[in-house]
């Protein structure tokens, strides 16, 4: 049972296992992209490889391309030669995902390529200076590719010097080593030239470029095209180099049009792209010819690539006047294939660029477009005009410019009665919002005029009630006149108080006023006829400056004044021209329209016979026209004409005739322009003026405001009131005669007047009736002359009610307007006045409708914008790295000053356009502007056109040095007006093709910086300063830049500078380029040079070198160095020798000297401290994971003999250069000359080992003891063992521990028959000399008892023998027994063989206490050891006698028997006393660990 459920659990499992493995599978099948993380090639793919932009790769005339995949399997190979166009073509295989691009390698490729997330570093080992090249990489102490020494580097082939080896992409330092034997310092590996390869060159101690690059293609489709960056990088391109710029096959084209007026003369543009892609191409469009009559503006018409980066210019192989960068508009409403669909359009114009739609722009079929014919008279200023001719009805009928009159009066006053019934049916769909139309014609309703009048007005949209005069003063001055105003005030409110979103003139909010619908008049019909023609073209302004330099622009008709007149080839115009005096005036016809007397106007459709035959005389005045004038202008601040409160005002002022308004906006194109003065109506001179210091505009004197805001209400007559519609009466009146006191007589009665007439009647009181009760209603004083409309009217009948002039009631309904009669102020723009730095544009719209005059007088003396001049900067690094050169355009400043006549420009503005396209508003400051790499200074209208102008360009403000040239370009059709290679440049601010024209200067400085190269060189000397020094070390510098020097704009910085390499012996550097890392550090090594490439001319250097232990920066040619050395480039002459000096580290290695026991300070001895050769160590090197070697020293060699008092051997001095671990070993032996059988020498050798660190610290020895025979014949690297042994005992101090020979001398006591004689006590004692003593003497050490304790004396024992043993053989200056002035002394102080006296020592034996029973022997015996070579001696003494050697000092027995019988007793008792005290001590220490 228990088996059948266990069964049962792994068969659930095993079903479950199953079943998640066939979904993942099925998920699999359904999307197998899902399995792969990259996209690979497919068969065919072409693969271009565009290497023209990195100057490293460009000059290559082939490549080698290995296609592979992910794990670097090579999947095809080949070198193939650049084409025709610039680029390398390979076809890709199925599969691939990266190619390896390679060229000039010297050597065989790897079979794979590199894998995905690795580096291969490469080892040029020509020197073979790595017999098993290794490579240990790393990135910190957990991540390395393998444990010291890394990985065994493979060579690309059996013969070549050339070893890879691949790490992670992570890895940032490696170091190769011969198998962990000779090695290189850490390396960073340089990442500089590719991010995939690298290439170590160890003969120059270099990292150079491999030439080898890995281009990602995982993300390719179809034919694609990669291109190396200046930094280094492939990025793929949105073309195709080998196809033409209007057939790239990876591009969406979309079709664009162009308009630009000044490009009027050519007959194809360009579009220059990408911008943002190594790929530049040129595409053209061409004029527009599809349908001329569509646009009065010059269209250019091709397509584009979507996306691309480009710029439209008139020149085909230079970009002067070209737009500024763009690129198609995303929104898909701008798509379309023609005119009639929304296609984008392109607008450059003087004021400004953009895009728009096909339907925004100027969509008008100009009747012609006018030149003018004053464009070279520098007293007069041209403005944008658009004519308007409206058709009369004779020309519809009989051509255009056919005559206005036929000799019928009515048909010269009512000639446009086609063009009203057209402006009528536009009305009649807005008739509830457009509420007063204007219609054309002298619509005069007086009199015998009435009918005829209706006939002509009374089917026209909201004619209204003619008979009111507010309605008919619309159409009529005498609409005012009667209406208790007169015929030079204005109607305001009938326009739209701003224009629309382009600009155009409205009714109502969102109508266009039809007068001025340029679009739509230049093709509207009427009964199949033209209405009008629509002219493009200027207006002359006549420019005065007074004493004060006050400028004036003005035209005025009067008089003559001022006249402006087409010339006409037939049907159309071709000059539009001004002319002064009468010569050129056209006289009005106010004769005809109850004038007294013909004057002067404005007929700009007419000539005189001294201007024209070909538009006849005054017969034919065109009374029906309309003036646009598009004013682009600017105001000085405060809106006066002077600094201070005694400036004029600036202001603009009109008189004229007919209607009038202006607006005034910050669009170039009118664009929701604000409208300031209104003066409209069909009146005669009425003025106003704009003031625009107190931004105020007034029209003199108005009649009644026609804007939807004014209030109407319904009439009500007062009780004691009547009203009587107004009509065409020459002075209504009443005739009374009951109460002739209130009536003014005149003739044959007496008449009232209306106390006032308004709201289109007469309007009479019961108060100014006295008691009358009738009345007769008049047309005039004179009843006898038929004034008389109605008699006999009761008054109480009238009163409360308003009637007709024949006496019927009037029943109509009466509205009462609100009527002005006087001036009226408005504020403009809410108050603010106008920025001083910013362009306005006025819109002018001037009418004649009402025949008879055509009056127009305006001045101004705002300033007329009519220039642009831009000033541009760019920056030509040349062959600067490109991280100098994306510094230097960030940062590099050029001053400029510009003058104007000569004179101060302070507080002049200007736009500043930066690189970065964001824009500001900049004032000028002490005439002078900043401009960086890529900057525009857009000075619009801040000058005058026409002055002479200087601009001077200082480089002061940079350390740095450049060569200027400058350009100045006509912008509008991009020629080159002139050029120069001087800072300052000079020219007049004029078109120079046309001085009338709106003058588009553009002056371009480029500025190049001066390059110049730094060369380094290194020299090393002795300590002394001038011996030359041989090593082979390298030194590590760093070179940082700043380019101003005082860190206010850049601090030093490193770079990857460019250098060539000379090496020791050369004569002259490589043709090879290096790069230093990018912490600006490189290596040199003495007797080697590098040169410093393409350094800014003036830069400040700052050059570093790294300390290195036993060197130290000396001098750099004659200049002390400390380590840093700074100095600035010049152009020439950039030579530095940086020259160090050794500087050892001495350190120390002792050994101890011991002798006998006690520290020796002899010279018995000689010490010799040997340096041992380079071996393996077990230390780690700093990345924690490496074994450094030491350092040799097989150079030292040193003796000393003499340790110091304290027995210490020192060798002092020993000069370590190189940082590292030294080893030594250090020996003793036994001085020349001395007697080897004297000493016992030490056996042992010892080692040492100390290291000098990085930081010029000295670690402490430490010695390890090895046995002399031992090591005897080992060679310095066998050596090795001991110091890596980790048994092996280290210990802080050495230690020679010597011993002297000790002789002993044996006493054998016998007696006379030759047996042993024990318990005879004998005594040895040190003395100066041999035989100084006598008995007494003897006697008097034995009997004192101080002297006594220097005498060692023993027993015989059973074998009558006493020994003494241990006798030093040399002095050891603990004292000696001597005689002094015949006495006998003890001499605390003699010579001492341990300080290095080593005089030999006497001894003195005698028998001190004879055995019990024996006679004492009284021989004094002296001995000095060695005695005949041998240090032990033999005393045999005979009871009584000695046997040898022989003894005298007969007499002494009794002392001494006595002496030796004291001195043994004290001997005895001091024994036993002190062996029971020791007893004793040790039961009480016992007791106390209990």
């Amino acid at each position: 049972m228990k088996l059948g459920k266990k069964l049962c659990r792994t068969v659930k499992k095993s079903f479950s296992l199953v079943l998640a493995l066939t979904i993942m599978l099925s998920v699999c099948a359904v999307s197998g992209t899902l399995l792969n993380v990259f996209a690979a090639t497919s068969s065919g793919q072409k693969i271009y490889i565009n290497l023209t932009k990195n100057k490293e790769w460009k000059d290559f005339s082939s490549v080698t391309y290995r296609f592979a995949d992910d794990d670097g399997t090579v999947l095809d190979t080949g070198t193939v030669s650049k084409n025709s166009s610039g680029v390398f073509e390979a076809t890709a295989p199925s599969g691939a995902t990266k190619i390896e691009l390679s060229s000039g390698v010297n050597f065989t490729l790897p079979k794979t390529t590199v894998a995905k997330d690795f580096r291969r570093i490469y080892l040029y080992n020509s020197n073979n200076t790595y017999n098993e090249a290794y490579a240990y990489s790393w990135v910190n102490e957990d991540d390395f590719n393998a444990e010291w020494p890394g990985v065994a580097m493979t060579k690309t082939s059996s013969d070549s010097d050339y070893y890879y080896v691949d790490v992670k992409s992570s890895h940032k330092n490696v170091i190769f080593s011969n198998k962990g034997e000779t090695q290189t310092s850490d390396l960073g590996i340089n990442d500089s030239y590719s991010a995939d390869n690298a290439l170590y060159d160890a003969s120059k101690s270099q990292w150079t470029n491999p030439f080898i690059k890995t281009i990602d293609i995982s993300g390719a489709t179809g034919d694609t095209e990669f291109y190396l960056s200046t930094d280094g990088s492939f990025k793929e391109s949105k073309y195709l180099s080998v196809q033409a710029p209007d057939k790239q096959s990876k591009a969406t084209y979309k079709t664009v049009y162009v308009s630009n007026d000044d490009w009027k003369s050519l007959t194809k543009v360009y579009a220059t792209f990408d911008y943002n892609d190594a790929y530049e191409g040129t595409v053209e469009l061409t004029k527009d010819t599809k349908d001329t009559k569509v646009s009065g503006s010059v269209v250019f018409k091709g397509k584009i690539p979507a996306g691309a980066l480009l710029r439209f210019h008139p020149n085909e192989h230079n970009l002067n006047g070209a737009s500024s960068a763009t690129s198609y508009p995303t929104d898909s409403g701008y798509d379309g294939s023609g005119y009639s669909d929304n296609t984008a359009t392109y607008v450059k114009t003087a004021r400004g660029e953009g895009w728009t739609k096909f339907s925004e722009i100027d969509n008008v079929n100009y009747g012609a477009v006018v030149e003018n014919s004053f464009k070279d008279n520098p007293n007069i200023v041209g403005v944008d005009a658009t004519y308007f001719d409206y058709w009369s009805d004779m020309e519809q009928a009989n051509g255009y410019l056919q005559c206005q009159g036929n000799g019928n009066m009515y048909d010269y006053w009512y000639q446009f009665d086609n063009f009203n019934n057209y402006i009528s049916k536009i009305a009649l769909p807005h008739k509830s919002d457009w509420k007063y139309p204007l219609y054309f014609g002298n619509m005069y309703k007086g009199g015998e005029h009435y009918e005829t009048f209706k006939t002509h007005a009374g089917g026209l949209t909201n004619i209204n009630d003619y008979n009111d005069n507010y309605y008919y003063a619309v159409n009529n001055a005498n609409g005012m006149a009667w209406g208790d105003g007169n015929y030079n005030q204005s109607l305001q409110g009938l326009m739209y108080n701003r224009l629309d979103s382009k600009g155009n003139l409205q009714v109502a909010n969102g109508v266009k006023a039809p007068y001025f619908d340029a679009e739509a008049l230049s093709t509207a019909t009427y009964n199949d006829k033209r209405v009008a023609n629509v002219y493009k073209s200027s207006f002359p302004f006549r420019a005065t400056t007074d004493g004060d330099g006050v400028t004036t622009y003005e035209f005025t008709s009067k008089n003559a004044t001022d006249n402006i007149y087409f010339t006409w080839d037939g049907l159309t115009p071709k000059k539009i021209n001004y002319g002064a005096g009468e010569t050129y005036g056209v006289h009005d016809d106010l004769g005809k329209f109850g004038g007294t007397e013909n004057g002067y106007g404005v007929f700009p459709f007419n000539n005189t016979q001294n201007t024209s035959t070909g538009k006849g005389t005054n017969c034919n005045l065109n009374y029906g026209f309309g003036v646009r004038l598009d004013i682009d202008f600017r105001v000085p601040k405060g809106g006066k004409l002077a600094d201070g409160a005694d400036g004029k005002d600036v202001t603009f002022n009109f008189t004229g005739d007919d209607d009038l308004w202006v607006y005034i906006g910050e669009d170039p194109t009118g664009a929701n322009a604000e409208l300031a003065l209104d003066l409209g109506g069909d009146h005669k001179e009425a003025s106003g003026s704009i003031n625009f210091n107190t931004m105020k505009a007034t029209a003199d004197d108005v009649f009644a405001d026609y804007s939807s805001s004014s209030s109407s209400t319904k009439a009500t007559v007062p009780k004691d009131e009547f009203w009587v519609k107004t009509g065409d009466y020459a002075s209504f009146c009443l005739n009374v005669w009951q109460d002739t006191r209130v009536g003014k007589y005149n003739q044959d009665g007496y008449f009232v007047d209306p106390y006032e007439t308004s709201d289109g009647f007469y309007k009479f009181k019961k108060a100014d009736l006295g008691r009358n009760t009738e009345v007769n209603f008049c047309k005039w004083k004179n009843i006898g002359t038929g004034g008389t409309l109605k008699a006999n009217l009761t008054l109480s009948d009238l009163y409360g009610k308003m009637w007709n002039g024949d006496g019927t009631e009037y029943t109509a309904e009466v509205w009462l307007h609100p009527t002005i009669r006087k001036p009226v102020t408005k504020t403009i723009n809410n108050g603010v006045q106008l920025d001083p730095n910013k362009t306005y544009h006025m819109v002018v719209f001037y009418m004649e409708r009402g025949e008879a005059e055509s009056n127009f007088s305006v001045n101004f003396t705002m300033t007329p914008a009519n220039n642009d001049l831009k000033v541009t900067k760019a920056l030509d690094t040349g062959d600067v790295v490109s991280e100098i050169s994306d510094d230097l355009k960030a940062n590099e400043a050029f001053d400029y000053t510009i003058k104007e006549n000569d004179n101060d420009t302070s507080g002049k503005s200007y736009k500043l356009t930066k690189s970065d396209e964001s824009t500001s508003s900049e004032t000028l400051l002490n005439s002078g502007f900043t401009l960086k790499d890529n900057y525009i200074a857009d000075f619009d209208n801040s000058f005058k056109t026409g002055n002479h102008m200087t601009v001077d360009e200082s480089t002061n403000s940079s350390k740095l040095k450049y060569t200027t040239n400058w350009e100045l370009v006509n912008n509008r059709v991009g020629s080159t007006i002139k050029s120069g290679s001087t800072t300052n440049s000079e020219f007049k601010l004029v078109d120079d093709k046309d001085d009338s024209a709106y003058a588009q200067l553009q002056l371009n400085y480029t500025n190049k910086i001066m390059t110049a190269p730094l060369e380094i060189s290194k020299d090393v000397v002795g300590e002394d300063g001038t011996t030359d020094y041989d090593t082979n070390q390298q030194f590590t510098f760093a070179i940082a830049l700043d380019f101003d020097g005082n860190g206010s704009t850049y601090d030093y910085k490193t770079y990857p500078l460019e250098y060539k390499l000379k090496e020791k012996g050369a004569s002259d550097y490589s043709n090879t380029v290096y790069r230093t890392s990018k912490d600006g550090s490189f290596t040199i090594k003495k007797g080697e040079s590098i040169k410093l490439l393409n350094i800014p001319v003036g830069a400040t250097y700052k050059i570093t070198e790294k300390n290195v232990i036993g060197y130290v920066p000396y001098k750099v040619g004659d200049q002390n160095f400390n380590g840093t050395f700074v100095g600035t480039l010049a152009e020439t002459g950039n030579a530095l020798n940086f020259i160090n000096k050794v500087n050892p580290t001495n350190i120390a290695i002792s050994v101890n000297k011991t002798l006998d026991g006690q520290a020796y300070s002899g010279s018995k001895f000689g010490y010799t401290l040997t340096g041992l050769g380079s071996m393996d160590t077990t230390k780690l090197d700093t990345d924690g994971k490496t074994f450094i070697k030491t350092n040799s020293a097989a150079t030292v060699s040193t003796n000393l003999k003499t340790p110091d008092k304290n027995g210490k051997v020192e060798f002092k001095n020993l000069k370590l250069v190189t940082a590292g671990v030294y080893r030594f070993k250090i020996t003793e032996a036994l001085a020349e000359g001395e007697n080897a059988s004297d000493y016992k020498m030490d056996t042992n050798t010892w080692l040492a080992e100390i290291e000098l660190l990085e930081n010029g610290e000295v670690t402490a020895p430490t010695y390890i003891k090895v046995s002399s025979s031992a090591i005897k014949d080992k060679t310095d690297a066998e050596l090795a063992g001991y110091f890596n042994d980790p048994t092996s005992v280290k210990e802080n101090e050495a230690l020679f521990a010597n011993e002297t020979t000790h002789g002993s001398a044996t006493v054998n006591k016998k007696n006379q028959t030759g047996g042993n004689v024990s318990d005879t006590e004998f005594a040895v004692m040190k003395v100066s000399d041999k035989d100084i003593f006598t008995a007494d003497d003897i006697n008097t050490i034995i009997n004192d008892a101080s002297m006594k304790t220097h005498m060692v004396s023993k027993t015989t024992d059973s074998n009558g023998q006493a020994v003494f043993d241990k006798l030093t053989i040399f002095k050891d200056g603990q004292g000696e027994f001597t005689k002094t002035n015949g006495k006998v002394v003890w001499n605390k102080s003699s010579d001492n063989y341990i300080t290095g006296t080593s005089t030999s020592q006497t001894y003195c034996l005698f028998e001190y206490k004879p055995s019990e029973g024996y006679t004492p022997n009284y021989t004094l015996s002296y001995f000095t050891l060695p005695v005949e070579g041998k240090y032990d001696v033999t005393y045999d003494y005979v009871d009584g006698a000695i046997t040898m050697p022989s003894a005298s000092g007969d007499g002494m027995n009794g002392y001494v028997v006595l002496g030796l019988s004291v001195a043994g007793l004290a001997v005895t008792m001091f024994t036993g006393y002190a062996i029971y005290y020791g007893k004793v001590r040790k039961k009480r220490r016992a007791g106390r660990r209990k």
